[in-house]
């Protein structure tokens, strides 16, 4: 690959290599018939073994380049036998990725997701447990993650939050309230990304609601604000979330965390908002299928991508959030000091994570997105 291990600019965007489209997992129709199927290389890891050396190819399911740009070639020099294959997926939302896994059933081997997605194919009983013994690497992962998402190994997260042009903006906002009442004075120079879960939740969160809230006048309370806000916005944006902010046509952006961080590289008035009422958050990781032939090798590959030095090959490489503190040695000095990207146990804090809720409350949720579109 042309670009060198750790080091260089990221060939993909996070979103753009997701492209989560409107909806989210709303258009999760594919999940009743898969429920109804079921009836640099640090050279340390410890290969699992499973009668002699680890042979085959593992078929990983993941967002384009998602990976250490040499992370599967230094892999097969421990396992010259062991082939690792990617195939794209992801780049549309998760009911298309779950439509995929029903489709080419015993195709792959493991998947990069998030706690949604997992959680519906572990109801389906599609997930092997992890086998934490054969991946002793898993505990130098904050605790947090491992939480969130039980069923895998956290390779990642993301927060959503806000920005600001400090030469364009006079106040110095810090929560999502101040955030709203600002917004009359920067009116029609305000943008948000497009994206359903994370702006509901981001609103939830300014009221004190939970991010997985099912309670009905909760949710009509978010609506409510989410409209009242609506007409300060200049634009809801899929793409380019920060270009304005860059630019200097707008001075305030709702947006990701690591959009944020590449904006700042840009534009030094940029400010990252993380705010104090607290953000919506994703996390996903590496989980893997039941049907896999080659287990032990799968969870020997899980165990080399967290070793420190091939995990921090992979943030340097995307310019995601870590989740993996003992890999801090090895990360860019300007993602452990970007307030957006770094491991910081305070702003950990204030994170909820975006869960399954289930097929109705998805449903209901992407009606007062709707809702709100057509507003």
């Amino acid at each position: 690959m042309s670009v060198s291990d750790g080091h260089g600019s990221p060939r993909i965007t996070r979103r753009a290599a997701l492209g989560r489209g409107v909806g989210g997992l709303a258009a999760a129709g594919s999940l009743p018939a898969l429920l109804a199927a079921c009836g640099g290389s640090s050279g340390s890891s410890s290969p699992a073994q499973s009668g002699g050396s680890l042979k085959g190819t593992l078929v990983l399911l993941s967002y384009p380049g998602w990976y250490g740009p040499k992370e599967f070639a230094d892999f097969a020099k421990l396992h010259p036998g062991l082939h690792v294959k990617s195939e794209v997926s992801g780049t549309t939302g998760a009911a298309a990725t779950l439509a995929q896994i029903e489709n080419n059933e015993g195709a792959y081997d493991l998947s990069l997701g998030g706690v949604p997605t997992a959680a519906q194919l572990s109801q389906a009983g599609q997930l092997a447990p992890l086998d934490i013994a054969k991946i002793p690497n898993l505990k130098l992962v904050g605790e947090t993650f491992r939480k969130a998402l039980p069923w895998a190994i956290p390779t990642d997260f993301g927060k959503t939050g806000y920005a600001y042009r400090k030469d364009l903006v006079s106040e110095r906002p810090t929560s999502w309230h101040d955030l709203f009442a600002l917004a009359p004075k920067y009116s029609g120079k305000i943008t948000m990304l497009k994206y359903d879960t994370d702006i509901q939740g981001s609103f939830l969160k300014a009221l004190g609601y939970s991010v997985n809230t099912k309670v009905q006048s909760q949710l009509q309370a978010m609506q409510k604000q989410m409209l009242s806000f609506k007409p300060h916005l200049q634009a809801i944006l899929e793409t380019d979330y920060s270009k304005g902010l860059i630019e200097g046509t707008v001075s305030i952006a709702i947006d990701y965390d690591y959009d944020v961080a590449a904006a700042q590289a840009h534009n030094h008035n940029i400010v990252w908002v993380p705010p104090t009422e607290g953000m919506a958050a994703y996390v996903e990781g590496w989980y893997a299928f039941k049907s896999s032939k080659h287990l032990d090798a799968v969870w020997d590959l899980m165990n080399f991508h967290l070793e420190p030095k091939n995990y921090a090959s992979f943030i340097n490489y995307t310019g995601a959030a870590y989740v993996e503190p003992a890999a801090e040695k090895y990360i860019l000095k300007r993602i452990i000091d970007d307030p957006a990207l770094r491991y910081d146990k305070q702003n950990l804090a204030r994170v909820e994570f975006e869960g399954y809720l289930g097929p109705e409350q998805a449903a209901y949720r992407a009606k007062l997105w709707e809702e709100f579109l057509d507003a």
